[in-house]
């Protein structure tokens, strides 16, 4: 992993992120960062590393699901300030779509429409869905008359990224450690995720019929 030359905006969305522990990277460029062995650059290297892995999984393990044909929104409850950074990143990917990332405690929306991002940190995750119900009435009628397709459909999709995930556990694998490392359980967690112990290979169709 390399440190990036905006580094700094990282080390801002860290958990222990300060103005004083900013003040301490003035002058310090990235390349500086990178390759120094100072106890201090060493500690401010591993705080950007977090949150750049921390950012990289909540892209990968998030799933988006339709709420009307106006909203996207998932499960994720990260341990660093990321929250506005991967809303915006999912925006960006479903322009003039809304997207709608949070937990029960608070959310992150987001909206782009002609290079023009908007932006809210709000409440949790619920009640902001049932406010962006109702400011776009979204109906009860107009749930439920697709709301039989959009549950197979929304299924179908939690079914097949399920699928995926499981696929890609198995205890048996030397490389077990490797995978860990790439998707580990806090990070599985934190986007909503629960992976099956699975004893041996599989193929997708073996796990369709589970």
């Amino acid at each position: 992993m390399r440190v990036p030359d905006d580094y700094c905006r990282y080390l801002v969305m860290h958990a222990k992120s300060s103005e004083r522990l900013l003040a301490r990277t003035e002058g310090l460029t990235a390349l500086d960062l990178e390759v120094s062995t100072s106890p201090e650059a060493v500690s401010l290297r591993r705080m950007v590393y977090a949150v750049m892995s921390e950012v990289h999984r909540m892209k990968a393990f998030v799933r988006l699901r339709p709420l009307g044909d106006r909203v996207l929104w998932g499960y994720m409850k990260p341990r660093h300030k990321i929250g506005e950074h991967t809303s915006e990143h999912f925006a960006r990917r479903n322009p003039g779509t809304i997207i709608v990332l949070g937990n029960g405690a608070e959310s992150w929306t987001a909206f782009f429409r002609q290079d023009r991002m908007m932006r809210i940190h709000g409440a949790g995750l619920n009640e902001t869905l049932d406010r962006l119900k109702s400011a776009l009435k979204i109906s009860e009628e107009e749930k439920g008359a697709d709301a039989e397709g959009a549950r197979a459909n929304a299924q179908d999709i939690d079914d097949i990224w399920q699928t995926y995930y499981d696929s890609q556990y198995c205890p048996e694998r030397k490389n077990l450690q490797a995978f860990r490392q790439r998707m580990p359980a806090r990070d599985q967690e934190a986007a909503g995720l629960q992976l099956m112990q699975k004893k041996r290979e599989m193929t997708l169709e073996d796990f369709r019929q589970q």
